[in-house]
């Protein structure tokens, strides 16, 4: 038999292919008896399992009664000692209390007034509740679900105080706050693969807590357990009989139907006029019998066998040809999706800036708008940069150029840099954003302190970006001393945000790999930044590794080999200058810049300042107006690098080999787009100064002039 293939007559042995279709016939007539006999088994198992859920999901009801019973007792008993020890002991003073009390955490003192102290002098306000009004002419320990104004909603315990003054002031009782997740955690959680759930309903239906993740809450995800019942057209005496016993705080089961499968429902009272409702859908869940088991077993191999041998099969005979031509697609797709990628992220903040500049023109008259469209134009502007630079990094770092620096940096001035540039985003989502560290360590080591701060100042922004409102990202720096002058320092950055799951933590220091889910869906970011980290660590010879669970936060612990050295005495970088000095003001400077547009802002900014600027179209011009001018003329030259005719580093060196009698001293400022450490080393071979990259920063334009400009 022969077929044509790319204009070539391809020929395949005779009898092969009816072969081939017979022996598949075969196969799936096999697959298809297998389906029949799994169905059967299946069936069987089902039936037998519904039976044993019932019995099961009573000992599940009794057993989360008997541990929420004993969580109460043991904090019912703490809150009992705290004021035992406090009557027994006629504590004085607040001081007194917490010197005697240190092994009780969250404990707080009520007054007569109604106020509610800690032992640490940590006020608190607490919502009303019935419970502590009680308290006042009760001598039983009671408890109670209250909000604390600022901290949330708590489990709270009290027990009644009498005769006690502490600092002059009368105080009834005792309360322990315990975070309300601990009951929670015991009283709502996922049953049975997260297929079943309990909830805390109140005597109206009312469904209080809920497990967070559970396919029971795609059924019970209604505001109250009764209407939900009821739109699933559940049994009316059924409902009636779940009321009664909310109502009542009595304990109910039964069988019902929704929504096409069984679900077993039992309710048993727990407390505060509260009840705990088990639901369990008996006929989807499986504990399955050994007999059983070893049915399905035998089946699903039986079945993997006949999908293998067919694979086999296939694959000899067409998946093996077309192998090459899938890898060759696979890196077209691969090349496409990066590209595509970089596009969209790049597109993304330009398109923002390209439409705020046409709403800023067709609303010149009106100062509010314009202020807000630059602001907005700058912040764009800002993060495409940031963009641009992840995937320069990422390039230089997959072809080998990027190098590690191995130079004296001080870790104090590390850390306080990076708190500084991060306390204000931190601060815009009302955060509380720590440092740890301990009070005296070591600061002077050898490595390369821009790229320690790149990688902490990468975490702890996406840790901000992911950590919901209120929420708290901490630094912790610790260090460890090795043999000689070797040391670890670990950063540890943890956050209270929104986690990620497991299955993207396995990729995580992928290029442009991203959480994708409803929670991140509206944070944006190029997906470069844990790559970089990543390598970038692995550069310096340390390791991260990263903790973390949806819904729990996150923790990236960075370990790098430093070696110790003692810093000289330097001055550090100057802050911010709000007002240059008074004998600054009409100094010239000469800009060397070809692009237009450029020169022409630059120029704008240094007037504002008081400069008088020059400005040259190139290198050549730039060495032609320097030669011609008279001693003292310009006070400064800021070269751009890239430049036609003659281009920044030879229009430095030119002007450094020059007859003038400015040649050697005057100060010479690299203005360009290039940023990496090599170019700023070719910027200072050639007689340079400094270094800026661009965009350019105004505030570090005026700490090197107010340092070059005598």
């Amino acid at each position: 038999m022969k077929k044509r293939v790319n204009g070539k007559i391809k020929y395949a042995p005779a009898g092969i292919l009816p072969r081939l279709r017979w022996i598949t016939l075969l196969l799936a007539a096999l697959l298809i008896c297998e389906v029949f006999l799994f169905t059967a088994t299946y069936r069987h198992l089902n039936n037998s399992i519904q039976k044993e859920r019932i019995d099961s999901v009573e000992q599940m009801s009794t057993l989360i009664s008997e541990k929420l019973l004993l969580l109460r007792q043991h904090y019912e008993d703490t809150v009992r000692q705290a004021a035992c020890v406090i009557t027994s002991n006629h504590i004085q003073s607040l001081d007194q209390g917490q010197e005697l009390l240190q092994a009780f955490e969250q404990l707080y003192l009520l007054a007569e007034d109604g106020s509610c102290i800690s032992l640490k002098g940590e006020k608190i306000v607490l919502s009303e509740s019935e419970e502590i009004k009680q308290l006042k002419i009760s001598d039983e320990v009671r408890a109670d679900f209250c909000t604390v104004q600022a901290k949330g909603d708590f489990w709270v315990f009290m027990s009644p105080l009498s005769n006690v003054s502490i600092d002059n002031k009368e105080y009834f009782g005792v309360i322990l706050l315990v975070d309300s997740s601990t009951y929670a955690e015991i009283a709502a959680t996922a049953l049975y693969e997260n297929q079943g759930a309990s909830y805390v309903v109140d005597q109206l239906g009312v469904i209080e807590l809920r497990p967070t993740e559970s396919t029971a809450n795609n059924y019970f995800g209604g505001y109250n357990m009764l209407h939900t019942l009821r739109e699933y057209g559940v049994d009316e005496q059924q409902i009636l009989m779940l009321q009664q016993a909310l109502k009542q705080q009595n304990e109910v089961e039964f069988v019902a139907e929704i929504d096409g499968e069984t679900w077993r429902i039992q309710s048993f009272p727990e407390s505060e006029g509260n009840s705990i409702v088990i639901a369990v859908p008996i006929s989807i869940t499986a504990r399955t019998t050994f007999d059983g088991m070893r049915q399905v077993i035998i089946v699903i191999v039986l079945t993997l066998s006949t999908v293998v041998a067919m694979a086999v099969v296939w694959f000899y005979y067409y998946v093996k040809k077309g192998q090459q031509i899938k890898l060759e697609q696979a890196k077209v797709t691969l090349k496409s999706d990066f590209m595509n990628k970089v596009s969209h992220d790049i597109r993304t903040p330009l398109t923002a800036v390209i439409g705020l500049n046409d709403l800023l023109l067709r609303n010149a008259d009106k100062p509010d708008i314009v202020a807000d469209c630059a602001q907005k134009a700058k912040k764009s502007g800002e993060y495409l940069i940031s963009i641009i630079n992840d995937v320069l990094d990422m390039s230089r770092i997959e072809s080998g150029k990027l190098r590690i620096s191995h130079a004296a940096f001080d870790m104090k001035e590390l850390l306080e840099t990076v708190v500084q540039l991060e306390t204000y985003p931190s601060g815009e989502k009302a955060l509380t954003f720590r440092l740890n560290c301990p009070d005296n360590f070591h600061r002077g080591f050898l490595g390369d302190a821009v790229r320690i701060k790149q990688c902490l100042i990468n975490l702890i922004s996406n840790a901000i970006k992911f950590t919901p409102e209120q929420g708290t990202v901490t630094l912790t720096y610790r260090e460890e001393m090795e043999e000689d002058k070797a040391s670890r320092a670990y950063f540890i950055v943890e956050d209270t945000g929104i986690g990620m799951s497991e299955a993207f933590m396995l990729n995580m220091f992928h290029p442009f790999e991203q959480e994708q889910s409803s929670l991140t869906s509206a944070h944006v970011g190029s997906g470069l930044g844990l790559a970089i980290v990543h390598s970038l660590v692995a550069l310096m010879n340390g390791t991260i590794h990263a903790e973390s669970e949806l819904n729990q936060g996150s923790k990236f612990v960075i370990e790098l080999p430093l070696e110790r050295t003692e810093l000289s005495e330097s001055n550090s970088e100057d802050d911010d200058i709000d007002e240059l000095p008074s004998y600054m003001l009409g100094k010239r400077i000469l800009l060397a810049e070809d692009n237009e547009i450029n020169r022409e802002i630059v120029s704008d900014l240094l007037s504002g300042l008081g400069f008088v600027v020059e400005g040259a179209v190139d290198g050549a011009e730039a060495v032609k107006r320097f030669q011609g001018s008279f001693m003292g003329y310009y006070s400064i030259i800021l070269m751009d690098i890239q430049m036609p005719v003659m281009n920044g580093l030879e229009a430095a060196t030119a002007i450094r080999s020059s007859a003038h009698m400015d040649a050697q001293c005057i100060p010479i400022i690299a203005l360009s787009a290039n940023a990496f450490e090599e170019d700023v080393e070719k910027s200072l071979a050639h007689g340079m100064q400094a270094h800026i990259s661009k965009p350019v920063d105004i505030n570090v334009v005026k700490n090197l002039f107010v340092n070059y400009i005598r």
